[in-house]
């Protein structure tokens, strides 16, 4: 599936690394998929609120499915969120640029769940 399908086909995004820097991409991304109607549910250990959106521990906190994952963290962290994600039964893992190697993607798919590596802010672009 294509990464312009992933935002045109689904509604419900979680988006891990969510910061309140404005600066930052865990702060862009998360403003650009509420710009273009999506619902988010920023992750963060950090904050109680991103984007006047309430922020989750982790993804078993959110009460309401979720479609896709948007790795905007470290990928040392992933690991925890993968499991969180098997266990939800989330299928898509969004990679933005320099979250992921060849070993993370490989785990992620062995896991039965597809990794889409783009750029969230490139990508809604075309919508």
């Amino acid at each position: 599936m294509k990464s312009i399908d992933i935002l045109r086909d689904f509604k419900n995004f979680a988006v891990l690394g969510a910061t309140i820097d404005e600066e930052k991409y865990g702060f862009k991304i998360v403003q650009r998929l509420c710009e273009i109607g999506k619902t988010v549910y920023p992750i963060s250990p950090k904050y109680e609120e991103v984007n006047s959106l309430k922020a989750y521990k982790s993804l078993l906190a959110i009460e309401r499915p979720i479609d896709v994952v948007v790795f905007v963290i470290n990928k040392k962290f992933a690991s925890q969120y993968i499991a969180e994600m098997r266990e939800l039964g989330i299928g898509f893992a969004w990679m933005q640029p320099g979250t992921y190697d060849d070993n993370l993607i490989n785990d992620i798919q062995s896991l039965g769940i597809t990794p889409i590596k783009d750029c969230v802010l490139i990508v809604s672009k075309e919508l």
